[in-house]
């Protein structure tokens, strides 16, 4: 059983807004979230920039919301946040289809307190798991020692009491377009009638800023401040990592019109991949992500001539935009139809959201398709010779898209792609 499924609803909390209007409206704009940052309580941590969620905006939207108020990840808060927001938007109740509406996200690891380790030293100064569980309830209810992987599908599912599936994805930058491309696939089947779909991250902490670090992934140049996100640039120096969340509700056509919902676009296509190369480097050749995005194609039965727009991965690292270059290349190579291509890097404004990049990204590949507008990639000063696709520079553009593709391609050599089309209503 094969079913036509579209986008009837969106939510979205960054740094460039507390919803999804905001948000494209910045996009459009060329705006940029990213600005000087530090690590609460870390003077002298390397990275200086990222691109966070305002606080104080937030409390002042949300203060009224005990729930969103009650102890939790930043996380978790900022993904039941956009959820509400895309339900609404949508017009959803699921109360009158129980268990055919389910839940699929992405997320990253577990936020860490890295004072609260202090509670599994015993006294001979020796970490013990017998301490930390005799001393579990001197935890923050929030700290990730006590939270899991699928806390924030559980969490969502819950508060707006979705009984269908609900699955949480753990596949690092790809997380949140694995779960998109999943949802897609229950609802085709038939399982559910529709999904609640998206992701949710927040990296500025401790622990997990230091892991990306040492990784050598965040960019710690301070050269070109709020504008130091510079995808397919020559002097690009590394991700500037941000937090957030965004969700959309994916519904079957029949579904759809039968409520009377509004459609921003048809989901028609995805597809997924392993480099099987390295965990901290993408293929050189740029396989694993030519092969995802060939699936996504194949899966919404659309030839590579037909696509007018890519919303790159576009992490401003030194390996991912060349590889990511000759990926489309490869895959649009027919007629050089490559040369044709609006290719667009988000993050250039929103940041790195990490396991949460691929839903907002998708929401701005849905935006585009039903409005006719390709959001520009900032910073693009010193073009890498390797980088020679057209990047859509400083200023968006308008024109015609009617299919467009959104890449996210994660460490481990994760990779994932999502088609989008337009939909007549």
């Amino acid at each position: 059983m094969t079913r036509r499924v579209v986008v009837t609803g969106l939510g979205a909390v960054c740094g460039l807004g507390l919803d999804w209007q905001t948000m494209w409206d910045g996009l459009c704009q060329g705006r940029s979230a990213i600005r000087a940052w530090r690590l609460p309580g870390v003077d002298d941590f390397p990275v200086r920039y990222a691109a966070p969620v305002d606080d104080e905006a937030f409390a002042e939207r949300y203060g009224a919301d005990e729930e969103l108020n009650r102890p939790m990840e930043r996380r978790a808060r900022f993904g039941l946040a956009a959820a509400g927001q895309a339900l609404a938007d949508a017009g959803f109740d699921a109360s009158g289809t129980p268990g055919r509406v389910g839940t699929a996200v992405g997320s990253g690891v577990p936020e860490r307190d890295p004072h609260e380790l202090l509670h599994a030293v015993s006294e001979d100064g020796r970490p013990s798991w017998q301490t930390l569980y005799a001393r579990r309830a001197g935890l923050n209810p929030a700290s990730g020692l006590l939270c899991t992987n699928d806390a924030l599908a559980a969490s969502i599912a819950r508060r707006h009491r979705l009984r269908g599936p609900a699955l949480n994805f753990s596949t690092a930058c790809a997380g949140a377009a694995h779960a998109i491309g999943h949802g897609l696939r229950m609802i085709r089947r038939g399982e559910v009638d529709a999904m609640l779909v998206g992701g949710a991250d927040s990296v500025l902490n401790l622990p997990t800023m230091t892991g990306l670090h040492l990784l050598g992934a965040p960019s710690t140049s301070e050269l070109f401040g709020d504008r130091l996100c510079r995808a397919f640039d020559r002097d690009r120096s590394g991700l500037v990592a941000a937090e957030g969340a965004a969700m959309l509700v994916l519904e079957s056509e029949e579904s759809a019109r039968r409520r009377g919902a509004r459609v921003y676009a048809e989901l028609a296509g995805f597809g997924s991949s392993l480099d099987a190369h390295q965990v901290t480097a993408p293929h050189p050749e740029g396989k694993g992500a030519a092969l995802a995005m060939s699936r996504a194609l194949a899966d919404a039965g659309v030839a590579p001539e037909q696509v007018d727009c890519v919303n790159a991965h576009g992490t401003s690292t030194p390996l991912n935009d060349p590889i990511e270059t000759r990926a489309i290349k490869d895959v649009f190579a027919s007629g050089e139809h490559y040369r044709k291509l609006a290719v667009t890097a988000n993050k250039t404004m929103l940041g790195h959201l990490i396991a949460a990049a691929g839903a907002p990204e998708l929401i701005a590949t849905v935006l585009s398709v039903r409005d006719g507008v390709v959001p520009p990639t900032l910073n693009l000063e010193n073009p890498d010779p390797a980088c020679d696709l057209d990047y859509v520079p400083d200023k968006a553009r308008y024109r015609e898209v009617s299919v467009a593709v959104s890449n996210s391609f994660g460490f481990g050599g994760l990779n994932a792609s999502l088609v989008v089309r337009g939909h007549e209503q």
